[in-house]
C-alpha cells in the first residue's frame, strides 16, 4: 500500500511520502485546529439552512398501442430517444403547469401548505414575505421539478424539491395528473385534425389514380403494347445465340488464318507444309506421305545391294517422283480450299455481326417502351396503395376518437418524505473537514517546499538516503589559507577532521577503483570544496584522480593553481583535440592527479552520451583507486544527468540554511528519473555551535549503506 502511495507522489513529482509525514507532524496542531474550526462553522451554518424535502415517483411513458393517427406519423418516423425526450419536455412544459394553475383546488392546497411553513430566525429576518399567486407557483414548479430517463428504457424518474414534504408530494401528483389530462386532450385534437386532413387527402388520391390509369392506357395504345416481358426474353436469347456463333466463327477464322500463314512461310517445302496440323491429319495426304516414306526406305535398302542403274533402283526412284507429284498436287488443292474457307468465314462473321447489331437495336427499343409502360404502371400502383393506406387510417381514427387513454403508467406513486435530504450537517461538516484539511495541508506543504531551507541533518531523514559527512561552518580562515585545500593547509581544524570522517565512511562502505560524482542542487553550495578536499585526503593512501567536469562554468581550479604548461582538460578530450596523457596534471605539493575543465566551452549533452562517458571513466578506473568527479549543479544544466548515469556512486552536497527543500527534492527526482540514484548526502556549512547538532552528531550512525556494481 505504501509503495502505491509513493508511486502517486512520484508521478506528480511533489516530494517524498516521508517528507509529507514530517510536514504533517510539524503542523499537526494548527492543521487540526483550523479544520475543526471550519467544520464547526459549516455545521452551524447547515443547521440554520432551510430544510429541503425530496419527493420522487417513477413512471413509464409507453408507446402507442392503438395506432392513433397524427400528421407527424403520416410523414415521418420518430425514434425511441426522440419520443422519450419529447415526453420529458412535455412534462416540464408551460402547458402542463397551466393545467395545474387553472385548477382552483390545486391553488388552494398550495396556499394552505405554504402558510404552514415554519421559518427560523434568520429566514424571518432576511427573507421577504412572498405572495402565493400563480406566477410564484409556476416559478416554484419549473425550478424545483426534475425528470430523468433511465437509459435504454421508457422509464422516467420524477422528483420535486420543497421546504415542505407535503408540497413536494402535492406538486408531483399535480404534475402527473396534468400531464395525463394534457396528453388526452392533445390526442383528441390531433386525431380530429388528422381525420380532416386524411379525408382531404383521400379525395386527391382518387383523382391521381384516375389520371395515372388514363396515362397508362394511352401509352399502351400508342406503342401497341400488351405485355413486353416474353418478347424481351426471346430477343435476349436470340442475341446470346448470335453472340456464341460469332465467337465460334472468329475462333475458326483465326485458326485458318494461322495455318495459311504457316503455309506461306513454308514456301512449297513439303516437310514444312506437313508441320501444319490440318494438312498432316488429312487421310489422303497421310497415306501418300507414308507410302513415300516406305519407298524411300526401300531405296535405301536396295542401294546396299544394287547400283544406281539397276532396274529396281530406277523403278523405285520413278515411284518416289510419282508420289511426290501426287503429294504436291493434293497439298496445293488443300491450300486453295483453306483459302476459300477463310473467305467464307470472314463473310459469315460480317453477316452475323450485322444481325447482332440489328437484334441489339430491337432489344433497346423494347426496353425503352417497357420502361415507359412500367413508369405509368408504378404510378398507378403507388396511388392505389397510398389510397388503401389512408382509407385504413380513416377507419382507425374514427375508432380511436372514443378510445383515448393516457400512455403514462405509474410504477411508484409520489412519496411523502419523512426526513429532509438537505441540509445534512454531519455530512457537510465531514466533507468540510476533509476538503479544508487537504487544502490547508497543501498550503502548508507548499510553504515548506518553497520557503523552507534545510537547516540540520534531521531534515534529511525523510529522504531515506545515507548521510556520509557533515562539514562544520568555517567562520574565519587564517591568513593565507584557502578553503579549497583546507585539508592540507589546516590539518588540525574541525573541517579537516570532518573530511577525514567522510573519507573513512567512503573507504569502509564503498569499493575502490570506482568513480564518485559530487554534485548539488545549485551553485555555491560547496560541492567543489568538498570534492577537492576529499580527493586530497584520499591521495594520502590511494591513487586518486580529480576531474573538474563543470565545463560550462569551471571553478577556481584553473586560476588557483599555476601549471608550467598549456592548460588542456576535459573539454579538449571530449572534442577530440587532446590525448589523455596531455590533460593530467599533478597538484603542486601532492600526489593528486587532476584533469581541469580545459579551455573548451560547450553543452556536453550535444557532443557525448552516457555510454561514451562511462567508457572514459572505466579506462581511468583501471589506473586509479578513486576517480572524483566535480560535476555541475543539477538544476541549471543537464550535463550532470549524463555524468550521473556514467559514474558508479553519486554524492550530493547540501548547504545548511541555504539549500531549499523544494530544490533538493526536485534534484533528487531528476537524478532518479534518468535511472540512477543518490548514494550519499553531505551536509555542508552546519552551525556546530547549536546544541541540536551535538546531540545528533554523536548519536548519528547511518542506518545502512549499499554499493553499486
Amino acid at each position: 500500500m505504501i509503495d502505491k502511495i509513493k508511486s502517486v507522489f512520484d508521478i506528480f513529482d511533489v516530494g517524498d511520502l516521508r517528507f509529507f509525514l514530517i510536514v504533517a507532524k510539524k503542523n499537526f496542531k494548527n492543521l487540526i485546529s483550523l479544520t475543526l474550526l471550519i467544520s464547526l462553522i459549516v455545521f452551524l451554518f447547515s443547521l440554520n439552512q432551510e430544510k429541503k424535502y425530496l419527493s420522487s415517483a417513477t413512471i413509464v411513458v409507453a408507446p402507442d398501442e392503438q395506432n392513433l393517427v397524427n400528421i407527424e406519423e403520416v410523414y415521418s418516423l420518430e425514434s425511441l430517444n426522440n419520443r422519450i425526450n419529447n415526453q420529458m419536455a412535455i412534462l416540464k412544459s408551460d402547458e402542463v403547469y397551466e393545467y395545474i394553475l387553472s385548477d382552483k383546488k390545486n391553488i388552494t392546497q398550495f396556499k394552505n401548505l405554504y402558510s404552514q411553513n415554519n421559518q427560523n430566525v434568520f429566514q424571518r429576518i432576511f427573507t421577504k414575505k412572498q405572495t402565493i399567486d400563480k406566477a410564484f407557483l409556476k416559478n416554484i414548479l419549473s425550478q424545483n421539478f426534475s425528470v430523468r430517463n433511465i437509459p435504454r428504457s421508457d422509464v422516467l424518474e420524477l422528483s420535486f424539491v420543497s421546504n415542505n414534504p407535503k408540497i413536494s408530494q402535492l406538486a408531483l401528483n399535480s404534475i402527473i395528473e396534468s400531464y395525463q389530462r394534457y396528453e388526452i386532450d392533445s390526442k383528441i385534437q390531433i386525431t380530429n385534425y388528422a381525420n380532416t386532413k386524411i379525408t382531404e387527402r383521400l379525395k386527391e388520391l382518387v383523382n391521381q389514380m384516375d389520371i395515372a390509369q388514363k396515362k397508362l392506357s394511352k401509352y399502351k395504345r400508342e406503342n401497341n403494347l400488351v405485355d413486353t416481358g416474353s418478347v424481351k426474353e426471346l430477343k435476349i436469347n436470340e442475341i446470346e445465340s448470335i453472340s456464341k456463333r460469332i465467337i465460334e466463327a472468329k475462333s475458326n477464322y483465326q485458326k485458318q488464318q494461322n495455318d495459311l500463314l504457316s503455309i506461306k512461310v513454308a514456301d512449297g517445302d513439303v516437310d514444312a507444309l506437313m508441320s501444319v496440323e490440318e494438312l498432316r491429319s488429312a487421310e489422303q495426304i497421310s497415306n501418300i506421305k507414308n507410302s513415300l516414306d516406305a519407298n524411300n526406305s526401300n531405296i535405301q535398302s536396295l542401294l546396299l545391294v544394287y547400283t544406281d542403274k539397276h532396274p529396281k533402283i530406277i523403278q523405285a526412284n520413278e515411284l518416289t517422283a510419282s508420289l511426290e507429284n501426287q503429294l504436291k498436287d493434293i497439298l496445293d488443292e488443300t491450300i486453295q480450299q483453306k483459302a476459300f474457307e477463310l473467305s467464307n468465314l470472314n463473310n459469315f462473321i460480317q453477316l452475323s455481326e450485322e444481325e447482332m447489331q440489328k437484334a441489339t437495336n430491337e432489344l433497346r427499343d423494347i426496353e425503352e417502351k417497357e420502361s415507359g409502360m412500367l413508369q405509368f404502371s408504378r404510378e398507378v400502383e403507388s396511388s392505389k396503395k397510398l389510397y388503401e393506406s389512408f382509407l385504413q387510417r380513416v377507419k382507425e381514427t374514427n375508432e380511436a376518437q372514443n378510445l383515448q387513454v393516457s400512455k403514462l403508467k405509474i410504477i411508484e406513486t409520489p412519496n411523502l418524505p419523512s426526513t429532509p435530504f438537505a441540509p445534512q450537517p454531519l455530512k457537510s461538516s465531514l466533507m468540510a473537514f476533509l476538503i479544508s484539511g487537504i487544502g490547508i495541508f497543501s498550503l502548508l506543504y507548499y510553504r515548506e517546499m518553497n520557503s523552507s531551507v534545510i537547516k540540520s541533518p534531521e531534515a534529511l531523514e525523510s529522504s531515506n538516503i545515507p548521510q556520509i559527512g557533515i562539514l562544520p561552518r568555517v567562520e574565519m580562515l587564517k591568513r593565507g589559507y584557502h578553503i579549497l585545500q583546507m585539508f592540507i593547509e589546516d590539518a588540525s581544524s574541525s573541517f579537516a577532521e570532518a573530511i577525514r570522517s567522510s573519507r573513512a565512511t567512503i573507504e569502509s562502505k564503498f569499493q575502490k577503483n570506482k568513480s564518485y560524482l559530487v554534485t548539488s542542487s545549485n551553485p555555491s553550495e560547496g560541492k567543489t570544496t568538498f570534492a577537492f578536499n576529499l580527493a586530497l585526503s584520499l591521495e594520502k593512501s590511494s591513487k586518486v584522480l580529480f576531474i573538474e567536469a563543470d565545463i560550462r562554468r569551471p571553478s577556481v581550479l584553473n586560476g588557483f593553481y599555476q601549471f608550467d604548461k598549456e592548460i588542456l582538460g576535459l573539454g579538449e578530450i571530449i572534442s577530440g583535440s587532446a590525448q589523455l596523457k596531455q590533460v593530467i596534471f599533478k597538484v603542486p605539493g601532492t600526489n593528486l592527479d587532476i584533469i581541469t575543465s580545459g579551455e573548451k566551452r560547450f553543452d556536453m549533452s550535444d557532443i557525448v552520451n552516457k555510454e561514451q562517458i562511462k567508457k572514459f571513466f572505466d579506462v581511468l578506473k583501471l589506473e586509479y583507486d578513486y576517480v572524483i568527479i566535480d560535476s555541475p549543479p543539477v538544476q541549471p544544466v543537464s550535463d550532470t544527468l549524463i555524468l550521473a548515469q556514467a559514474s558508479d556512486y553519486n554524492l550530493f552536497v547540501i548547504r545548511s540554511e541555504e539549500t531549499r527543500t523544494a530544490s533538493f527534492m526536485s534534484s533528487i527526482k531528476k537524478i532518479q528519473n534518468v535511472g540512477t540514484k543518490v548514494d550519499g548526502i553531505i551536509m555542508n556549512d552546519l552551525d556546530t555551535s547549536k546544541d541540536s547538532y551535538y546531540s545528533y552528531y554523536y548519536s548519528y550512525s547511518p542506518q545502512y549503506y549499499y554499493t553499486k556494481n
